[in-house]
């Protein structure tokens, strides 16, 4: 048995731990905001790009944001990666800014990986996952779409093809 004594009795520090672990946790619970809805408006956030320059989502107001929250040892996040240059590419003069924030712990694994497959779109860091905890992301990629705005638009979990025809036309509407 776990102590001595009689056995329907529990020891008296396990009643003061429990309370304490029950005070935690509410007051944890009552500090954390309210997960993001559609068409509420967007958690702001501030994270520092690969060249330590500061990025906050206010300095995107008027644009459509695809707001991509990735890791480099994803292999979905990955295989998505070229799709959102293409996505990018194709309408970031209408007003579309993509921008991925990896989640990744060491800093050292974003540069090479941006190097490798030649990503030319705004890249963030959120070294611990302050800002994916906001937006409450679970699951590897995820994406939130925000409109010109700043308000919710979509949220999408797992990897897409975001050139594909069927996207390309979603966001042209959200652009016009």
């Amino acid at each position: 048995m776990g102590f001595h004594g009689d056995p329907g009795r529990r020891p008296a520090w396990r009643g003061a731990a429990s309370l304490l672990v029950v005070a935690a946790l509410a007051g944890a619970c009552a500090e954390k905001p309210d997960p993001p809805a559609a068409d509420a408006p967007a958690p702001p956030f501030e994270l520092l790009d690969l060249d330590d320059r500061p990025h906050r989502l206010s300095d995107f107001a008027g644009q459509v944001v695809v707001l991509n929250f990735w890791a480099t040892w994803c292999p979905p996040c990955v295989e998505e990666m070229p799709s959102l240059q293409r996505l990018q590419d194709l309408l970031g003069d209408d007003g579309l800014e993509v921008v991925a924030v990896s989640v990744d712990e060491r800093y050292s694994d974003i540069p090479p990986f941006v190097a490798e497959h030649g990503l030319r779109f705004l890249v963030l860091h959120d070294l611990g996952k302050r800002v994916s905890r906001r937006y409450e992301v679970f699951q590897f990629p995820e994406t939130w779409i925000i409109r010109r705005d700043g308000t919710l638009a979509a949220h999408i979990i797992g990897a897409r093809d975001w050139a594909a025809p069927a996207s390309l036309e979603i966001f042209r509407d959200l652009l016009e």
